[in-house]
């Protein structure tokens, strides 16, 4: 099928040069606009190197205005083996290349032109293609495409070995259960259901070789290849009476048969007889209405389509481009106002555009973000993979800060809020109070909806221990380094974190209760006093200065107390000092 060709291996005798079927498969790889190849200059072995350097230099220029102008062209012979490895190389570093681009390709579309069809006992109806635009797993209801048969993925196979899920740029054999191989023809396409519908007429704009044998006339009937789909149409001219060699003008295809295509997908199209391929283009609205010829506004209208209809323009605009250095793909959330200025659409046909992708599932709205539904799904997993890790590194902590999850995602802090959001409503997040006891009724630490902090017994019994200590000792208890040194620094981080001890600095942490205490005591004292020095508060509380200096830190940070030279006074929150954090 031409739908699935990436990489092409152009073949040429060196003891021939360049032959009518050659220009042929040039002609028609340059119509597809496949721009990644080899050359392979065959039988070498039979010409001397003056002859060599000749057909190099003749294929080099035949090629430079084609999309294959950068192929490397390469001596070989399957006799003497001379060239072969560096072939090999060649086609490798291009795949390799092509499989970069397959990754942005993914725009949760699957389609798959079946070019064979067949059936095996014991497991039934098999289909072949090429992946395109989106994945297949298995497991999944399909649809089989312009017929409307519904079925299921009972197993998929790439290059004989078994998968559970293909993705774009794969070669393909899908076994489909509850359709019947009589139902099913080369051409056929296999896609998701509702995301795709046949049609019966394309617009197109055509280009026509410089050697074809005369000018493309209105009327005249042709065959059209797409995918992997053959079909006779009618081509009628939209802007003209006749194309001549080495033109393009815009022309609609009407169908001998439904098929299915998409806006950029590129065709072939050849004379019946004789046969001969005589140019190709690219489809630009795919479910074509009647046209008066030569209509300005018909005409105005496609020259836009051109650019991209506003669904496939407002997709294209979802999908992150691969940035320069390290090679990361970002999930492409974006906002109506930026995806307004990426694409030149107005706000009524954007609008409309992103209500169909979302209809159709290819787009995700997420407050006022939207993402490619591939991307989104892409996000919500890596989220997930993302606090796994988390917990499993730091299993007593509640969760993982809100600011550390954003910056690993990569996320601008508005996004990431209404990421959070849409997460937690649909339960595959939960939240926890900030680190640290922050009392401010902030949800700091995000964690999976099964993540519970659990001591083991023996940090259980080491954990009572100091709290033991630390009840003795309520204003003057051992420091944190101390504390960590007995239970570790993750079981004081839980402990903080689940409130059973308070961070008044760095260094200091006290008992909940002893915290709760010592405010109760120095509020009393201010309102019976009107203010309090770090002397008279080391005194009230028989601790020693740096502990003191530690609790009135906590003090002025929650606003309980104010400073006022060397004293402290009331301060506005002192009434809710009562509060469980305070």
């Amino acid at each position: 099928g031409v739908g699935g060709i990436d990489v092409a291996l152009l073949v040429v005798a060196a003891d021939e040069g360049i032959m009518p079927q050659t220009e042929e498969h040039l002609a028609i790889l340059d119509l597809l606009r496949v721009r990644s190849g080899v050359v392979a200059l065959t039988k070498s072995d039979l010409v001397d190197g003056d002859w060599l350097d000749l057909v190099r230099e003749e294929v080099a220029e035949r090629l430079f205005a084609t999309t294959l102008a950068s192929a490397p062209i390469i001596p070989c012979s399957v006799v003497t083996g001379a060239g072969l490895p560096e072939i090999l190389a060649a086609l490798d570093r291009a795949l390799d290349a092509q499989s970069a681009r397959d990754e942005l390709r993914d725009i949760g579309r699957a389609r798959l032109p079946i070019d064979r069809v067949f059936t095996i006992t014991g497991f039934g109806t098999v289909v072949t293609g090429t992946l395109q635009h989106g994945t297949l797993r298995v497991g999944q209801e399909i649809e089989i495409q312009p017929g409307g048969q519904r079925g299921r993925i009972r197993g998929l196979q790439t290059h004989k070995q078994s998968v559970t899920e293909g993705s774009p740029g794969a070669r393909l054999a899908v076994n489909i259960a509850s359709v019947e191989r009589s139902a099913i023809t080369r051409g056929d396409v296999v896609t998701l259901p509702g995301q795709f519908r046949p049609t019966a007429a394309m617009d197109v704009r055509i280009e026509l070789l410089s050697n074809a044998a005369r000018p493309l006339t209105h009327n005249t009937m042709l065959d059209l290849y797409l995918g992997a789909v053959e079909t006779p149409v009618r081509v009628l001219l939209l802007d003209r009476d006749e194309i001549r060699p080495c033109e393009a003008g815009w022309a609609q295809l009407r169908l001998a048969r439904p098929l299915i295509a998409a806006w950029s997908d590129r065709f072939i199209l050849r004379a019946p007889s004789p046969s001969a391929t005589i140019g190709g283009g690219s489809v630009v609205e795919p479910w074509a209405r009647r046209h008066k010829r030569r209509d300005a506004a018909t005409l105005a209208r496609l020259e836009r389509l051109a650019q991209g209809n506003p669904e496939e323009v407002a997709l294209a605009a979802l999908l992150p481009a691969e940035r320069t250095g390290a090679r990361t793909i970002g999930f492409g959330g974006r906002e109506t106002a930026e995806i307004a200025r990426a694409t030149g659409l107005g706000a009524q046909d954007l609008e409309a555009a992103l209500a169909t992708l979302v209809e159709r599932r290819q787009a995700t709205q997420v407050g006022p973000f939207y993402y490619a539904t591939a991307r989104w799904e892409r996000l919500r997993a890596a989220s997930a993979a993302l606090l796994g890790a988390y917990h499993q590194q730091h299993p007593l902590r509640r969760g993982m800060p809100r600011e550390e999850w954003r910056a690993r995602l990569s996320l601008a802090p508005r996004e990431a809020q209404e990421v959070i959001s849409t997460l937690l409503t649909r339960g595959e997040l939960a939240e926890g109070m900030e680190a640290e006891g922050s009392g401010q009724g902030r949800s700091g630490l995000l964690r999976l909806p099964d993540h519970t902090p659990r001591f083991t017994p023996e940090q259980e019994r080491a954990i009572a221990s100091l709290l033991r200590t630390f009840h003795a000792q309520p204003f003057s208890p051992p420091s944190r380094a101390e504390a960590e040194q007995v239970i570790g620094t993750e079981a004081v981080v839980a402990l903080v974190e689940r409130g059973d001890l308070l961070r008044m600095n760095g260094e200091i942490l006290l008992e909940r209760v002893a915290y709760q205490e010592a405010v109760r005591r120095i509020v009393a004292h201010l309102c019976a006093h009107g203010r309090i020095s770090v002397a008279e508060g080391r005194d009230l509380l028989a601790t020693s200065r740096k502990y003191m200096l530690a609790i009135f830190e906590r003090l002025d940070e929650r606003r309980i107390t104010m400073r006022d030279g060397d004293e402290r006074i009331l301060g506005p929150s002192a009434t809710q000092a009562t509060d469980p954090d305070d």
